[in-house]
């Protein structure tokens, strides 16, 4: 499980623990949860979140690990992942128990369905122990994960028939893998089933005793042969859109640690990197540059297409890149904002327009716009 923590989650986080592990000695378990959050001590982790969020992977065998070689007491293996969920995906939670509240045929492995090889009190059991399942951390990791997904296709008017919530199910996975490589992106047929549940999808058993259901997702539409490469961004809505694309390219480089605001605060590897978040649900891709004097190169594209990582690099790549694409520049040394030069450069497609002007993420640390420096 990987999540964005921020300095404010970590009081809650030792709550949580407290709760679920009372009888650890108080300095083992903060010092258990840094190493479970892959920080080498609680001042490490302290020191790591003091600016600003930073996305951190949860490693149950970590946090057990540390607690084991001090003698401590056997915890259950998920505590970790438990505290976390509890501080940041409660909401999650109680959106799947709305979901099986009203879908009582419903576990963690699908729709319930008999196994015939099994007794009847076989198959009884099976389906508690999955039902239970959807609400342990695990499953509701794999929900937030199918979420991500789902936000990003259409509905159609009736269910779809080529295909089932299983082969969905594993579109999340690739989806997921793509956005966060090195999570994991596993997604479970019935998780996948009450993330569609919760967004209002429609879904239909696909046959008697199938645990898989058909879901009214819309097939993807054709995408358009139009190539234009990135030029100058005129008029208010335009420049605003721009303006939109790179807050949030930047504001994502930050939450993912790839960079900070200082100046030369690189934390990539060599002289840029490329790397991937989701823009009011839609997928994007983003690439910094060092290009010295403390001032970063940010490329952005919304809706990338299958070559966009050959392209995202190029400071004009336009619609080869994605269905929206931005570059300018961040300034941090002269002072901290979004460099804007008379003509910003970019390009959107006309039907995505309306909706990146809409959505404004506001910039962390930053200043929306300043002085071009040359």
């Amino acid at each position: 499980m990987k999540v964005s923590l921020s300095h404010a989650d970590i009081d809650p986080l030792k709550s949580h623990l407290l709760a679920l592990a009372p009888g650890v000695k108080s300095s083992h378990r903060v010092e258990a949860m840094a190493r479970g959050l892959g920080f080498g001590s609680h001042a490490a982790l302290l020191a790591g979140l003091a600016d600003a969020p930073a996305p951190c992977s949860v490693d149950n065998s970590a946090f057990g690990a540390f607690l084991k070689d001090r003698g401590g007491d056997t915890l259950a293996w998920d505590t970790l992942a438990e505290a976390v969920v509890r501080t940041k995906l409660a909401d999650a939670r109680a959106a799947i128990a709305a979901v099986m509240a009203g879908e009582p045929a419903l576990c963690a492995n699908g729709m319930r369905s008999y196994d015939r090889r099994q007794t009847p009190q076989q198959n009884a059991k099976a389906f508690k122990d999955w039902r239970e399942e959807m609400l342990g951390s695990h499953c509701v990791a794999q929900f937030v994960r199918a979420i991500e997904f789902l936000q990003t296709v259409e509905k159609s008017k009736t269910v779809t028939r080529d295909r089932t919530s299983y082969g969905y199910k594993h579109s999340a996975e690739h989806f997921h893998k793509e956005m966060h490589p090195d999570d994991d992106p596993y997604v479970s047929n019935g998780m996948f089933i009450a993330a569609a549940v919760h967004l209002g999808f429609t879904i239909k058993r696909d046959a008697d005793n199938s645990p898989n259901v058909l879901v009214n997702i819309a097939k993807p539409k054709a995408a358009r042969q139009r190539t234009q490469l990135a030029g100058q961004m005129r008029g208010p809505t335009r420049k605003a859109a721009w303006r939109n694309m790179m807050v949030a390219a930047i504001n994502a480089g930050l939450e993912q640690g790839l960079f900070g605001l200082a100046p030369d605060d690189n934390r990539f590897d060599g002289d840029d990197a490329t790397y991937r978040f989701l823009f009011d649900r839609l997928p994007a891709i983003a690439h910094i540059r060092d290009i010295r004097f403390g001032e970063l190169s940010v490329h952005v594209a919304i809706n990338p297409t299958d070559k966009a990582e050959d392209w995202i690099d190029s400071s004009n790549a336009g619609f080869l890149a994605g269905d929206a694409f931005a570059s300018g520049w961040l300034e941090r040394e002269k002072g901290r904002w979004l460099q804007v030069s008379e003509g910003p450069t970019g390009c959107v497609r006309a039907a995505l327009l309306d909706r990146i002007v809409a959505a404004r993420p506001e910039p962390v640390g930053y200043a929306d716009n300043g002085r071009f420096m040359m």
